[in-house]
């Protein structure tokens, strides 16, 4: 006789969050720091990475740095009078659309507005970025001086003219990795790599302030 699925037994140590759970303890944590924290900042981000954002919640610590999305944040905050969590705060609930992160802590709107006008790392452009600057190779060996014979195959398949002479690598032509404005390649990605040229700047700006109490402030209006 087959075994009974309902006998088997299993370990609660091993099982994980459901999707549904995850959401729900999101959505309570972010109520709990609006209720916690004095103030909160919706923050806009480009060229976001993982290592920056750390750097970020370093420097803001104890206050918390949110990244989830923007229907669970909107969810959490509340995007009316009726439905928010504290006294105006379904205000930042209307503003959160693209990329966007919540900071919840007491300091003033001029220390986080100053951190951020400043913390603007730069790390390797992602295929699909837009090149920030027009890059060309000139012809010869002096442009890829700086790396190993052994990836010139590779230099190869990634649509390089290139070839092998006396142990160094040589360009047989100029060549163009990427033109200012346009969308990057994953090859040029990966060439301007090898090249460690940098091209993604990391920016997270302030869209909007809410202080407990309800006051709002919206800095797109602040700066027009």
């Amino acid at each position: 006789m087959p075994k009974s699925k309902r006998n088997v037994k299993v370990s609660l140590t091993k099982t994980k969050k459901r999707p549904r759970e995850k959401k729900d303890a999101l959505i309570e944590e972010i109520r709990t720091c609006c209720e916690k924290y004095p103030r909160l900042y919706l923050l806009s981000l480009q060229n976001e990475r993982n290592v920056f954002l750390q750097a970020v919640r370093q420097h803001f610590r104890p206050g918390r740095l949110i990244c989830a999305k923007n229907k669970v944040m909107q969810l959490a905050l509340g995007t009316s009078p009726e439905s928010e969590c504290q006294d105006g705060v379904h205000q930042v609930a209307e503003m959160i659309t693209g990329p966007r992160a919540l900071l919840f802590t007491d300091r003033a709107p001029a220390e986080v507005h100053s951190y951020f006008a400043d913390y603007r790392p730069i790390d390797f452009a992602r295929a699909g970025a837009q090149a920030t600057e027009t890059v060309v190779l000139p012809r010869g060996k002096d442009a890829l001086a700086n790396l190993p014979h052994s990836i010139e195959a590779h230099l190869r398949q990634l649509g390089m003219p290139t070839q092998l002479l006396e142990g160094k690598i040589h360009l047989l032509g100029d060549f163009t990795v990427c033109t200012q404005g346009k969308e990057l390649t994953s090859d040029a990605a990966q060439i301007l790599k090898l090249l460690d040229l940098k091209q993604a700047q990391f920016t997270m700006n302030v869209e909007c302030h809410w202080h407990k109490g309800g006051e709002f402030k919206d800095c797109n209006e602040l700066e027009d």
